[in-house]
């Protein structure tokens, strides 16, 4: 998926020159989900306490005071950069980066591209890790709390190093991750309008915001899903589709306390201007779907992730 993390791991191991060298891998490991999936990591002689994502590939992002902690050192000349990304307070951060061996909780060590930034990555722990670093060949997120039977979902990820998968909308491919930390499923500006034009949902003229970091709070609409409407097999629940901030104050004076700017709109446009290039469409599925999974599976020998869950009586909670 085109969307904000992804970006950094993939850029990481090119400015780095490497490739991290493959670990032996366990079986099965099993990570039990509170708020959030979190887990202890060693890097460096350091414990850390990270949440576990799903949404990007294989990499570790660390805030700064983690880093320092640990001890991290840029790797020499490229190590060093500018991250530019619409969707971050500022628009941009100075990160680090470089290749570590980590150890999370019992598996076998395995060299991960690891990032730290200038500001403040997450607000909940010492940073974010990728599912898909740690080394094991099923590696499944345990929900306590959802409802238990149902039916496994296994839906293909683009390739083996990849957490994206890809949905045909409208004939136009669009790339699409599994996110437990946003309470909504999420569409960008030209995703949105795939999906409209293909009648899977109506808009509601009712503004909420969406906070992909700490101190970005960016617009969007509710938006509520035609009676059966399916995203990969999966119901849409509560979607919501990214707005301008123009637009959000149009529909809700509460937007007011959104953060975006006009770079920040970017993945909210969907009419190409004169001197913008069009944001690939992207969808994040959120809590309102996975809420309803009692188990999130990476299958690395199928290149699918397998989600058991149970929609039984589930139907759109937006009037």
């Amino acid at each position: 998926m085109r969307h904000w993390l992804p970006a950094f791991a993939g850029m990481t191991a090119l400015a780095l020159g490497a490739a991290p060298v493959a670990a032996a891998q366990a079986d099965h490991f099993e990570i039990v989900s509170g708020v959030q999936p979190m887990a202890r990591l060693r890097v460096k002689h350091t414990d850390l306490n990270v949440r576990v994502a799903l949404g990007f590939d294989k990499a570790l992002l660390l805030n700064l005071p983690a880093a320092t902690k640990a001890r991290l050192k840029a790797f020499p000349l490229i190590g060093k950069q500018t991250f530019k990304s619409n969707l971050m307070p500022g628009g941009s951060a100075l990160i680090r980066g470089n290749l570590y061996d980590i150890a999370i909780d019992g598996l076998p060590e395995t060299s991960v591209p690891t990032i730290w930034f200038d500001k403040e990555l997450a607000d909940d722990s010492d940073g974010v890790i990728s599912l898909l670093a740690l080394p094991a060949e099923h590696v499944t997120i345990i929900q306590p709390n959802a409802p238990k039977g149902g039916l496994v979902y296994g839906i293909s990820r683009a390739g083996k190093g990849d957490a994206a998968m890809i949905a045909s909308i409208g004939g136009e491919k669009v790339h699409v991750i599994l996110d437990v930390r946003s309470p909504e499923t999420l569409f960008n500006g030209r995703a949105a309008q795939l999906l409209e034009s293909a009648g899977m949902f109506k808009r509601t003229g009712r503004v909420g915001l969406w906070h992909p970091f700490p101190g970005s709070a960016l617009p969007f609409e509710h938006v509520v899903p035609t009676p059966g409407a399916t995203l990969l097999g999966l119901p849409l629940v509560a979607p919501a589709a990214r707005i301008t901030e123009a637009h959000a104050k149009e529909l809700d004076a509460r937007a007011k306390a959104g953060t975006s700017s006009a770079d920040q709109d970017d993945d909210a446009i969907t009419v190409t201007a004169t001197k913008k290039k069009q944001q690939p469409p992207w969808i994040l599925i959120g809590r309102d779907v996975l809420d309803h999974c009692s188990r999130i599976e990476l299958d690395r020998p199928g290149e699918r992730w397998a989600l058991t869950c149970n929609f039984a009586g589930v139907t759109s909670n937006r009037p």
